[in-house]
């Protein structure tokens, strides 16, 4: 399986009263990385595992919400805001 890392958008929600918000056209989907292991991608799903060999914890994506997927290998260049990810 090759090893990848999928960038993927999903949805925003924003309580209270948001006028300023969609006047700054702020209202944005959210922008998120996943790293895994490529188990299956097709024209509507992609999906992901956190081990190999065999199939462990697994994400499936629509391909919908995707914008990319890289192979990573040696050598591969991560994306700046994969590298500065910190825990919440």
């Amino acid at each position: 399986m090759k090893l990848v890392v999928v960038e993927w958008r999903d949805i925003m929600s924003w309580s209270g009263w948001n006028d300023d918000l969609i006047k700054d056209n702020k209202d944005e989907p959210g922008l998120f990385y996943s790293v895994g292991f490529l188990v299956r991608r097709t024209k509507t799903k992609l999906t992901i595992c956190d081990t190999c060999p065999g199939v462990g914890n697994v994400t499936t994506f629509p391909m919908g919400c995707v914008v990319s997927v890289k192979e990573i290998s040696l050598g591969t260049r991560i994306p700046k805001a994969l590298r500065d990810c910190k825990a919440a």
